[in-house]
């Protein structure tokens, strides 16, 4: 009985604050020349609320979030509507018609853009917007909405009273007391977590002009005079004033001029849908279908546009309050579509007792809300210049508009972000040929020419997205490059293989470069671009001086055989290579039975990737493939092994299963050595076994030297 009746509870209160917050959003759109038919307006507002309450808890994938109007879009709506009934003279009933047609066609559109939005899953979008300009636009509808509030508390928004004009004796009895109740509401929303504090706030905020009407010595009557009280109203109540034909009487000329105020609202709301979505999830810390999420919001618009709703989606603080009143699942929703039903039809006369004040700090209480989170709050987390672009933006949408604003909001950005990724490292890594080698394992007489000629050889591995700025740059660091390389460079390898994407003036500056290439006669090598080109590609193999190759290895096995092909024999220094060494080591020691000649086809399997083997291979002619496998991946290729090169020594002395598998590529012979006698021959033959422990060593030491020299051309390691 005791949950029950506090469920209750928690469903009037959640309900009536939903109510207070819609009849606030319509009090900023039908106000000033149309505060007449303020009262339709609340009962369209309210209709549509229930709407949106109700498809919620059938659409969204959390149940329990409510739908409800926002102050954004109709902040935004209250503008359009003015500007409409100042260009075309509207007056009257179709003054009223146009603008409740006009917040229908935004419902609707935004419903349609959500359904689309959601049915094709591209609610990320909306996480690409910068965020200094959704804080400049949070920051300029908080600004607004100040604003909206102290008109609603004047009742003076085309009166052309100025900020001076508010402090005459005849208005501050108007607007001071709804600003003072603002600022203190926030500031106990602030300091005090309690779920009782915003209910307990507005009805205090209540309590407090009543109080000024008994210190004035007013009745309700002279109070309702004065204009300090909502009404009066037809107390047939808010439900006897729906009427959907009246969108027959508007004028729709008027109503379309404002398709990119439309557009603007519509983006917005999709924005605010998909962070009030993830606020709720980091409030409840539960994962939410973001694309669901979306498609709900626009169902439950487009059906709410069909009665007049202002534009809604997830109410972040009626849902934290409805949760934290014991509501959970459908309630939470239903509660708000029951208070608003209630008003609806049976809160016309209490609405007249209610003071304007009330709701008009309800709006001043978000704006200052918006205001000190965006202008203070995130101050500390932005830069000067992200700070300076939520300053500029917040000044623009109350000079011209929010349109405006958000294009210069996203062209500073923009430009900002031109600018600052310019000044980032495009270059990922400098190296040559001579610390930087194919995927061959040589001999030890290849790799001594290599390293004696591979500085011929730069390169240059980049990194990012190359634009007109960063392809600019790109250009100057190679003249750099080149002037500062200690000998001739005869070819210049770039690397586009981390490169995410090109521009076609990119394209430009390559050819450029390699214009500046020819000048001293060294040649372009391009790697991994082609994909990138597409149809470009033929602009820069028309080129002679340019090549292009499809990975970086290729490139590097094609000129790590272009130096050696190009080397003369006397250049040649004669080394033990470790095939020698063995042979040497076996004929000296007589232990033939420790090894064994295989010969291999093309293609044939020697270790498969996982096996147990104790054997170690020695290559006499041909080449091995090393290929790594990854679970659903193709084999990738990560070294070939030729004449002279040594391979399975890590397996067995790791004591592990084979890393890698080793297939034949083309005729292979090799020198099978079986480490199962190695234990044998240490203990008859020390001096042999230790011989070939030597020659592993040395192999091993040999590429972890070639590895700590890559490292260090990289950048990565400090020696």
């Amino acid at each position: 009985m005791q949950q029950t009746f506090q469920t209750f509870v928690g469903a009037i209160f959640a309900g009536l604050v939903t109510a207070v917050f819609a009849i606030s959003f319509a009090a900023i759109i039908y106000a000033g020349d149309l505060s007449e038919f303020l009262d339709r307006g609340i009962a369209l507002t309210l209709v549509g609320c229930i709407v949106l309450a109700i498809v919620g808890i059938f659409t969204l994938s959390f149940r329990g979030s409510i739908l409800s109007a926002q102050d954004v879009p109709a902040l935004i709506l209250a503008s359009a509507a003015a500007t409409s009934i100042s260009n075309f003279g509207l007056t009257g009933e179709e003054a009223f018609a146009s603008t409740a047609a006009l917040v229908a066609t935004a419902s609707v559109a935004t419903g349609l853009a959500g359904l689309l939005v959601g049915r094709l899953k591209l609610a990320f979008l909306a996480r690409f917007v910068p965020y200094p300009v959704l804080a400049g636009f949070l920051s300029a509808t908080g600004l607004l909405l100040v604003i909206g509030g102290l008109n609603i508390a004047i009742e003076a928004r085309d009166s052309g009273i100025g900020i001076a004009g508010l402090f005459a004796p005849s208005l501050w009895q108007n607007w001071m007391p709804p600003l003072v109740s603002a600022v203190l509401i926030l500031v106990c929303t602030r300091f005090f977590k309690s779920r009782f504090v915003l209910p307990v706030s507005l009805i205090a905020a209540a309590l407090a002009h009543y109080c000024m009407f008994w210190a004035l010595d007013m009745s309700l009557e002279d109070a309702r005079a004065s204009g300090f009280l909502l009404g009066p109203f037809d107390q047939d109540g808010f439900f006897s004033k729906i009427d959907l034909s009246t969108t027959t009487q508007a004028n729709w000329y008027a109503v379309f001029s404002q398709a990119p105020v439309i557009v603007t609202i519509v983006v917005s709301c999709l924005i605010g849908a998909t962070l009030n979505a993830s606020g709720l999830e980091l409030a409840f810390r539960k994962d939410f279908d973001v694309n669901r999420e979306i498609s709900g919001v626009g169902l439950a618009n487009f059906f709410g546009g069909l009665v007049g709703s202002i534009p809604g989606y997830h109410s972040l603080s009626d849902t934290v309050l409805a949760n934290k009143l014991g509501l959970n699942g459908a309630l939470v929703g239903l509660s708000g579509a029951i208070g608003c039903a209630a008003v609806l039809i049976c809160g016309a006369s209490v609405l007249s007792q209610l003071p304007v004040g009330l709701f008009a700090a309800v709006i001043l209480f978000l704006g200052f809300d918006l205001l000190y989170t965006w202008l203070f709050e995130e101050r500390r987390r932005l830069n000067p210049f992200d700070y300076s672009i939520v300053l500029l933006m917040t000044v623009v949408a109350v000079t011209y508009s929010f349109m405006t604003a958000i294009v210069i909001g996203l062209l500073t950005s923009s430009i900002f972000f031109i600018f600052s990724y310019a000044k980032l490292d495009l270059i990922r890594s400098l190296s040559n040929l001579a610390t930087r080698r194919s995927l061959i394992e040589r001999p030890d007489h290849e790799r001594l020419i290599l390293d004696k000629c591979g500085r011929r050889v730069q390169i240059v591995e980049l990194s990012g997205f190359l634009f007109f700025a960063t392809a600019y740059s790109l250009r100057e660091k190679v003249k750099a490059l080149l002037s500062g390389a200690d000998k001739d460079v005869d070819w210049l390898v770039l690397d586009f293989t981390h490169v995410s994407g090109i521009d076609v003036s990119t394209l430009r500056i390559l050819q450029r470069i390699g214009g500046d290439l020819s000048v001293n006669g060294t040649k372009l090598i391009l790697t991994c671009i082609e994909d990138k080109l597409g149809t470009h590609m033929t602009e820069l193999s028309e080129s002679s001086n340019t090549v292009c190759f499809e990975t970086l290895n290729g490139a590097l096995e094609d000129l790590e055989q272009t130096l050696l092909s190009e080397t003369p024999v006397e250049v040649i220094v004669e080394v033990e290579t470790d095939i020698s060494f063995l042979e040497t080591l076996i004929e000296e020691n007589q232990i033939p039975d420790f090894i064994e000649t295989l010969e291999l086809v093309d293609g044939e399997r020697l270790v498969e990737a996982g096996a147990l083997s104790r054997n170690i291979y020695l290559v006499r002619s041909g080449s091995l493939s090393i290929l790594l496998h990854k679970d659903g991946e193709v084999p990738r290729l990560v070294a070939r092994i030729r004449a002279g090169g040594l391979v399975g020594e890590m397996a067995y002395y790791s004591e592990g299963r084979r890393s890698a598998s080793i297939i034949s590529e083309g005729a292979c012979k090799l020198v099978q050595i079986d480490m199962n006698f190695m234990k044998r021959l240490e203990e008859t033959q020390p001096e042999a076994a230790s011989l070939f422990h030597k020659l592993v060593a040395r192999n091993l030491a040999r590429r972890l030297q070639s590895t700590t020299q890559l490292l260090h051309e990289l950048g990565g390691l400090k020696i």
